[in-house]
């Protein structure tokens, strides 16, 4: 069969098959149909994410992890996010190499216009610091603010020149580090929060806080003089804990000791006193028997204890006794 040009058609309607057209092309066409929409209908969100489905770029709704769908073609469109991931925002530095041993760099171009604040008693103090967040509403962080990321910086820096202007070197330094920590913390959530970022903030760490590089010498020689103060009262307090409770018992000592002698004397001189008051009732109704009594004991106690006894003769007529003093022999 020839055309009116003398060529056969390029197709011969009257041989092509449509009962084998029905039987199988027609079934696989829309087998391949259905796994093609199925296959862009079904999505997956990870375990620590969370996905927001737009439909013709109107919000519809937030999925969380798991086996999720959506309408094929490019009618729904998904935009994920780690909701479970802590991001870090770095002030003043750069962290090269995370790790048990972390590099950072705190000497690129820009890192002294942000690190670099006033006091508010007029110092100078470079202030490094983080800010770690975490996506609390995946919504309000893709499509409330345009750059959520410069947003937190701007308000992080805004915040934290506002915090240490109200504090003097010292505290900025030293003493009052945790205090900023916690107020710029609060500041920074607050303000984030009227923003409608969508983050949380978990936590503001000063990495570092330093004078200057000129005077940072001077700065780091009354540190340690403060340091060395403070060792010496920690000390010093230390031996006054240990010495006192020592002498505190030592005290206690002395006077229990000091009441038990009073109490033993005051006993003793009690007993003799009754023993004394009992003598003196007898030698009151015999004093002729009760004295010669109390000779002849007195003597039986002392007479033991010497070496030579002398008995003179009463009788004697010699105007001197001769005694025997230089114990020699008398010859008779």
């Amino acid at each position: 069969m020839t055309n009116g040009y003398g060529k056969k058609p390029e197709f011969d309607f009257e041989k092509i098959n449509f009962d084998l057209i029905k039987k199988y092309i027609i079934p696989i066409a829309i087998i391949l149909g259905i796994i093609i929409i199925g296959y862009s209908s079904i999505f997956t969100v990870k375990a620590n994410q969370e996905a927001t489905i737009l439909r013709f770029g109107k919000y519809m709704e937030t999925v969380g992890p798991g086996l999720q769908f959506k309408l094929p073609f490019g009618i729904d469109k998904v935009y994920a996010g780690e909701v479970k991931r802590i991001y870090n925002e770095e002030f003043g530095y750069r962290t090269l190499r995370s790790g048990r041993e972390s590099v950072i760099d705190s000497d690129f171009r820009g890192a002294k216009e942000v690190s670099l604040m006033l006091t508010g008693d007029r110092n100078c103090a470079e202030v490094n610091w983080v800010v770690r967040y975490k996506i609390k509403n995946l919504k309000d962080f893709l499509f409330n603010v345009r750059n959520v990321k410069a947003t937190i910086r701007d308000v992080s820096e805004a915040v934290m020149r506002k915090i240490v202007g109200d504090r003097s070197i010292d505290e900025v330094l030293t003493i009052g580090r945790r205090d900023i920590e916690e107020v710029a913390e609060g500041e920074i959530e607050d303000i984030l929060d009227l923003y409608g970022c969508g983050i949380a903030v978990q936590v503001v760490n000063l990495k570092g806080v330093d004078p200057p590089g000129p005077v940072k010498d001077a700065f780091d020689a009354v540190n340690k003089a403060v340091q060395l103060r403070e060792q010496i009262i920690n000390e010093a307090e230390g031996k006054k804990n240990k010495i006192i409770p020592f002498a505190m018992g030592k005290k206690e000592q002395v006077i229990s000791e000091a009441e038990g002698y009073k109490i033993k004397r005051i006993n003793e001189a009690t007993g003799d006193t009754k023993a004394f008051l009992a003598v003196w009732g007898e030698y009151e109704k015999a004093k002729d028997v009760t004295r010669r009594r109390l000779y002849l004991e007195t003597m039986a106690r002392v007479i033991p204890k010497c070496e030579e006894i002398f008995i003179i003769d009463k009788d004697q007529k010699g105007i001197l006794p001769i005694l025997n003093l230089g114990g020699s022999k008398v010859t008779k």
